[in-house]
Protein backbone atom coordinates (compact mmCIF):
# COMPACT_ATOMS: atom_id res chain seq x y z
CA UNK A 1 0.00 0.00 0.00
CA UNK A 2 1.39 3.38 -1.04
CA UNK A 3 1.31 6.03 1.63
CA UNK A 4 0.34 9.54 0.58
CA UNK A 5 3.22 12.02 0.49
CA UNK A 6 3.31 15.19 2.55
CA UNK A 7 0.66 17.78 1.76
CA UNK A 8 1.75 20.41 -0.73
CA UNK A 9 1.25 23.89 0.76
CA UNK A 10 -1.12 26.25 -0.99
CA UNK A 11 0.34 29.63 -1.93
CA UNK A 12 -2.16 32.47 -1.72
CA UNK A 13 -2.01 36.22 -2.26
CA UNK A 14 -4.35 38.60 -0.46
CA UNK A 15 -4.66 41.45 -2.95
CA UNK A 16 -5.90 43.63 -0.07
CA UNK A 17 -5.64 42.83 3.66
CA UNK A 18 -9.27 41.88 4.26
CA UNK A 19 -10.06 39.97 1.06
CA UNK A 20 -9.17 36.61 2.63
CA UNK A 21 -8.93 35.44 6.22
CA UNK A 22 -5.59 34.79 7.91
CA UNK A 23 -4.82 31.08 8.28
CA UNK A 24 -3.92 30.36 11.92
CA UNK A 25 -2.09 27.22 10.78
CA UNK A 26 -0.26 29.00 7.98
CA UNK A 27 2.58 31.45 7.50
CA UNK A 28 2.44 34.81 5.79
CA UNK A 29 4.43 37.82 4.67
CA UNK A 30 2.85 41.26 4.73
CA UNK A 31 3.90 43.60 1.92
CA UNK A 32 3.60 47.39 1.93
CA UNK A 33 6.46 48.01 -0.43
CA UNK A 34 5.89 51.80 -0.65
CA UNK A 35 6.87 52.10 2.13
CA UNK A 36 6.19 50.54 5.55
CA UNK A 37 7.49 47.03 4.92
CA UNK A 38 10.60 48.40 3.20
CA UNK A 39 11.19 50.76 6.12
CA UNK A 40 10.86 47.90 8.62
CA UNK A 41 13.37 45.85 6.63
CA UNK A 42 15.80 48.77 6.71
CA UNK A 43 15.27 49.29 10.46
CA UNK A 44 16.15 45.63 10.99
CA UNK A 45 19.29 46.10 8.95
CA UNK A 46 20.27 49.24 10.87
CA UNK A 47 20.47 47.64 14.30
CA UNK A 48 17.27 45.57 14.56
CA UNK A 49 15.45 47.60 17.22
CA UNK A 50 12.45 46.31 19.15
CA UNK A 51 9.49 47.71 17.19
CA UNK A 52 6.00 48.13 18.62
CA UNK A 53 3.22 48.49 16.05
CA UNK A 54 0.53 50.95 17.10
CA UNK A 55 -3.05 51.09 15.84
CA UNK A 56 -2.95 54.86 15.37
CA UNK A 57 -0.96 57.95 16.25
CA UNK A 58 -2.85 58.68 19.45
CA UNK A 59 -1.99 55.20 20.74
CA UNK A 60 1.63 55.60 19.65
CA UNK A 61 2.09 58.92 21.43
CA UNK A 62 0.38 57.66 24.58
CA UNK A 63 2.43 54.46 24.73
CA UNK A 64 5.89 55.88 24.11
CA UNK A 65 6.44 57.21 27.68
CA UNK A 66 5.23 53.91 29.17
CA UNK A 67 7.79 51.90 27.22
CA UNK A 68 10.74 53.58 28.91
CA UNK A 69 13.15 56.41 28.30
CA UNK A 70 14.64 56.92 24.87
CA UNK A 71 11.74 55.39 22.96
CA UNK A 72 11.62 56.58 19.34
CA UNK A 73 8.44 57.43 17.45
CA UNK A 74 8.44 56.55 13.76
CA UNK A 75 5.89 56.54 10.98
CA UNK A 76 3.87 58.74 8.69
CA UNK A 77 0.62 60.62 8.27
CA UNK A 78 -0.28 61.67 4.77
CA UNK A 79 3.12 60.38 3.70
CA UNK A 80 5.00 62.81 5.97
CA UNK A 81 6.66 62.51 9.37
CA UNK A 82 4.14 63.54 12.04
CA UNK A 83 5.01 66.40 14.35
CA UNK A 84 7.18 65.27 17.25
CA UNK A 85 8.24 61.99 15.62
CA UNK A 86 11.91 61.07 15.48
CA UNK A 87 11.78 59.67 11.94
CA UNK A 88 9.29 59.19 9.15
CA UNK A 89 8.33 56.27 6.97
CA UNK A 90 11.27 56.68 4.61
CA UNK A 91 13.41 53.56 4.19
CA UNK A 92 16.32 55.77 3.16
CA UNK A 93 16.05 57.64 6.44
CA UNK A 94 15.78 54.39 8.39
CA UNK A 95 18.84 52.92 6.69
CA UNK A 96 20.92 55.95 7.71
CA UNK A 97 20.12 55.59 11.43
CA UNK A 98 21.61 53.57 14.28
CA UNK A 99 18.98 51.59 16.14
CA UNK A 100 20.83 48.84 17.98
CA UNK A 101 19.39 48.43 21.46
CA UNK A 102 16.62 50.95 20.81
CA UNK A 103 12.87 50.66 21.16
CA UNK A 104 10.59 52.09 18.48
CA UNK A 105 6.85 52.74 18.29
CA UNK A 106 5.82 52.67 14.62
CA UNK A 107 2.54 53.47 12.85
CA UNK A 108 1.62 54.08 9.20
CA UNK A 109 -1.57 54.46 7.21
CA UNK A 110 -1.68 50.97 5.67
CA UNK A 111 1.27 48.73 6.53
CA UNK A 112 1.05 48.53 10.30
CA UNK A 113 -2.69 47.86 10.22
CA UNK A 114 -2.15 45.04 7.71
CA UNK A 115 0.51 43.53 9.96
CA UNK A 116 -1.84 43.74 12.92
CA UNK A 117 -4.59 41.91 11.01
CA UNK A 118 -2.26 39.21 9.72
CA UNK A 119 -0.72 38.60 13.14
CA UNK A 120 -3.36 35.85 13.37
CA UNK A 121 -1.21 33.61 11.17
CA UNK A 122 1.07 31.06 12.82
CA UNK A 123 4.10 33.10 11.74
CA UNK A 124 4.03 36.59 10.24
CA UNK A 125 6.97 38.06 8.34
CA UNK A 126 7.59 41.39 6.62
CA UNK A 127 8.17 41.25 2.88
CA UNK A 128 9.48 43.78 0.36
CA UNK A 129 11.43 43.82 -2.87
CA UNK A 130 14.64 44.61 -1.00
CA UNK A 131 14.38 41.31 0.94
CA UNK A 132 12.49 39.38 -1.75
CA UNK A 133 14.60 36.21 -1.78
CA UNK A 134 15.20 36.22 1.96
CA UNK A 135 11.51 36.44 2.85
CA UNK A 136 10.65 33.76 0.27
CA UNK A 137 13.17 31.40 1.90
CA UNK A 138 11.66 32.13 5.33
CA UNK A 139 8.14 31.37 4.09
CA UNK A 140 9.18 28.10 2.48
CA UNK A 141 11.20 27.06 5.53
CA UNK A 142 8.45 27.94 8.00
CA UNK A 143 5.55 26.37 6.09
CA UNK A 144 4.21 23.27 7.76
CA UNK A 145 2.07 20.36 6.61
CA UNK A 146 -1.53 21.42 6.24
CA UNK A 147 -0.88 25.14 6.44
CA UNK A 148 -0.90 27.75 3.71
CA UNK A 149 1.65 30.32 2.60
CA UNK A 150 0.12 33.77 2.09
CA UNK A 151 1.60 36.99 0.76
CA UNK A 152 -0.72 39.71 2.05
CA UNK A 153 -0.75 43.08 0.31
CA UNK A 154 -1.33 46.07 2.58
CA UNK A 155 -3.07 47.93 -0.24
CA UNK A 156 -4.03 51.57 -0.13
CA UNK A 157 -6.73 52.46 2.39
CA UNK A 158 -8.59 49.19 1.87
CA UNK A 159 -8.20 48.94 -1.89
CA UNK A 160 -5.74 47.23 -4.22
CA UNK A 161 -2.31 48.84 -4.68
CA UNK A 162 -0.37 48.04 -7.84
CA UNK A 163 3.00 48.32 -6.12
CA UNK A 164 2.08 45.75 -3.48
CA UNK A 165 0.63 43.32 -6.04
CA UNK A 166 3.85 43.61 -8.06
CA UNK A 167 6.02 42.96 -4.99
CA UNK A 168 3.82 40.02 -3.98
CA UNK A 169 4.27 38.55 -7.45
CA UNK A 170 8.04 38.89 -7.17
CA UNK A 171 7.97 37.02 -3.86
CA UNK A 172 5.73 34.32 -5.41
CA UNK A 173 8.28 33.93 -8.20
CA UNK A 174 11.08 33.40 -5.68
CA UNK A 175 9.00 30.90 -3.70
CA UNK A 176 8.48 28.87 -6.88
CA UNK A 177 12.25 28.79 -7.39
CA UNK A 178 12.75 27.36 -3.88
CA UNK A 179 9.69 25.08 -3.83
CA UNK A 180 8.38 24.43 -7.37
CA UNK A 181 5.70 21.99 -6.23
CA UNK A 182 3.76 24.59 -4.24
CA UNK A 183 0.11 24.96 -5.31
CA UNK A 184 -0.82 28.49 -6.45
CA UNK A 185 -4.33 29.83 -6.04
CA UNK A 186 -5.68 32.23 -8.67
CA UNK A 187 -4.71 35.38 -6.77
CA UNK A 188 -1.11 34.14 -6.58
CA UNK A 189 -1.19 33.54 -10.34
CA UNK A 190 -2.52 37.07 -10.91
CA UNK A 191 0.26 38.61 -8.81
CA UNK A 192 2.88 36.45 -10.53
CA UNK A 193 1.69 37.53 -13.98
CA UNK A 194 1.77 41.21 -12.92
CA UNK A 195 5.41 40.84 -11.86
CA UNK A 196 6.34 38.91 -15.00
CA UNK A 197 4.76 41.56 -17.23
CA UNK A 198 7.22 44.26 -16.13
CA UNK A 199 10.83 43.10 -15.64
CA UNK A 200 11.92 46.53 -14.33
CA UNK A 201 10.78 46.90 -10.69
CA UNK A 202 11.49 50.64 -10.61
CA UNK A 203 9.28 51.21 -13.65
CA UNK A 204 6.54 49.03 -12.17
CA UNK A 205 6.49 50.86 -8.86
CA UNK A 206 6.67 54.28 -10.53
CA UNK A 207 3.33 53.59 -12.25
CA UNK A 208 1.50 53.14 -8.95
CA UNK A 209 -0.68 55.64 -7.11
CA UNK A 210 1.50 55.07 -4.04
CA UNK A 211 4.51 56.38 -5.96
CA UNK A 212 2.57 59.38 -7.24
CA UNK A 213 1.56 60.27 -3.70
CA UNK A 214 5.24 60.47 -2.75
CA UNK A 215 5.96 62.70 -5.75
CA UNK A 216 3.27 65.04 -4.45
CA UNK A 217 4.98 65.40 -1.04
CA UNK A 218 8.54 65.61 -2.36
CA UNK A 219 9.66 62.10 -1.39
CA UNK A 220 9.89 60.49 -4.83
CA UNK A 221 13.47 59.30 -4.18
CA UNK A 222 12.01 56.65 -1.89
CA UNK A 223 10.38 54.88 -4.85
CA UNK A 224 13.51 53.61 -6.67
CA UNK A 225 14.99 52.74 -3.27
CA UNK A 226 11.99 50.51 -2.55
CA UNK A 227 12.33 48.92 -6.00
CA UNK A 228 15.80 47.42 -5.51
CA UNK A 229 15.69 43.62 -5.47
CA UNK A 230 17.50 41.53 -2.84
CA UNK A 231 19.50 44.32 -1.25
CA UNK A 232 18.85 42.96 2.26
CA UNK A 233 18.81 39.60 4.03
CA UNK A 234 16.81 41.01 6.97
CA UNK A 235 13.35 39.50 7.48
CA UNK A 236 11.48 41.13 10.36
CA UNK A 237 9.01 38.87 12.15
CA UNK A 238 5.98 39.73 14.24
CA UNK A 239 5.69 37.90 17.57
CA UNK A 240 7.39 34.70 18.63
CA UNK A 241 11.14 35.17 18.33
CA UNK A 242 10.69 38.26 16.17
CA UNK A 243 11.45 41.85 17.11
CA UNK A 244 8.04 43.22 16.08
CA UNK A 245 5.26 43.42 18.67
CA UNK A 246 1.67 44.62 18.74
CA UNK A 247 1.40 47.57 21.09
CA UNK A 248 -1.40 46.14 23.22
CA UNK A 249 0.73 43.05 23.93
CA UNK A 250 2.92 45.21 26.15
Amino acid sequence: MTRPGPAVPQLRVALAPELIEPDPAGVCAVVDVIRASTTLVELAGAGDPEVWLAADHAAARAAAPRLGSGVLLGGEEGGLRPEGYHFGNSPREAAAGEYAGRRVVFVTTNGTNALRRWSAARRTFVGALRNCSAVARCLVGAAGAGGSITVACAGKEGTLALDDVYAAGAIVSRILEFQPEVELDETAIVALRVAQAQPDPAAALAESQSAQALVDVGLSDDVPYCAVLDASSAVPELGGEGRLRLLEDG
